[in-house]
């Protein structure tokens, strides 16, 4: 009888021990870090930031011996390649740590000094019809808008809006501060119709307002993981490489434009807009107006 005991005890012992093995490995530390853009030029900043719960000791190596023992901030890169960047993150209580590696294309600044600007517009549209006018690719700061209805210059604005007040053909011309010859279209204008006038969508005025809001407490730098995570599961299915179009600034995937509205600070988001699956209403397209205070 004294020895049955002896051994259910061992058992125990056993069993409480392989238990306490069990809860260290599954506490182990996540590692939470970000790494944004992954494709840049030489000179152009890197944004690098990791918020790993219970991390109290951080090493990031960018290569050629640059390194950095902050948990966020910027690091420019002086030759083009691909780079390896790896981050090692220590609780210096419990000597855990966990590391994890990210890859950087950095190119020529050569390659980019010519930049790239298209036009975002209808080429048909109706007598009498509000059109949108926008532009996508490299930065543009200076604007000016013809729609060749008037014969002079009709907008300054980075996105514009037109009403043509006659039928025909038009010659859209823009020129802009990072163009060296002017951006054309045509378009052509049909005569004034009566449009079918749709219900008031209040579902998608309250999703489009939930966004805006969203993404507003990002550009403010607020609970910046919370609100990603939030809209990257409610509207985009868990997508982070959905386009993301804001005005003038180059198209994006999600992650990365949210990246950057949080590191680059002072943007206002003015408008959003939204191309939804029609089968799965997922966004597939998220056009963003914002502009930056003085």
């Amino acid at each position: 009888m004294q020895r049955k005991w002896l051994l259910t005890g061992g058992t125990f012992a056993l069993t409480g021990g392989l238990l306490l093995l069990l809860h260290h490995h599954s506490s182990k530390m996540v590692l939470q870090a970000q790494v944004s853009p992954l494709g840049l030029a030489v000179g152009e900043p890197l944004y690098f930031a990791d918020s790993t719960a219970e991390a109290t000791k951080w090493r990031w190596q960018f290569g050629q011996g640059s390194t950095s023992t902050q948990p966020q901030g910027t690091f420019h890169y002086k030759t083009p390649g691909t780079h390896m960047i790896r981050l090692t993150v220590t609780d210096t209580v419990t000597h855990d740590s966990v590391s994890s590696q990210f890859t950087v294309q950095v190119l020529p600044r050569s390659v980019l000094s010519a930049p790239f600007v298209r036009l975002l517009a209808d080429t048909v549209g109706h007598e009498g019809q509000q059109l949108t006018f926008q532009t996508a690719g490299a930065p543009v700061h200076s604007f000016a808008w013809q729609f060749g209805e008037t014969k002079q210059v009709d907008s300054h604005d980075p996105t514009a809006f037109y009403t043509y007040t006659k039928p025909g053909w038009y010659k859209v011309t823009l020129n802009t501060d990072a163009t060296m010859q002017p951006l054309t279209q045509w378009i052509h204008i049909l005569p004034h119709f009566r449009p079918f006038v749709k219900p008031v969508d209040h579902a998608a005025e309250k999703r489009t307002h939930d966004i805006q809001w969203r993404l507003q407490r990002i550009a403010n730098g607020r609970q910046v993981n919370q609100q990603y995570s939030y809209l990257l599961k409610r509207y985009f299915c868990g997508k982070p490489n959905t386009l993301v179009v804001a005005g003038s600034l180059p198209p994006n995937d999600f992650y990365s434009y949210c990246m950057n509205l949080q590191f680059d600070p002072g943007w206002t988001i003015d408008a959003v807009a939204v191309e939804p699956d029609t089968v799965t209403q997922c966004i597939t397209k998220l056009l963003v107006t914002q502009h930056k205070g003085e």
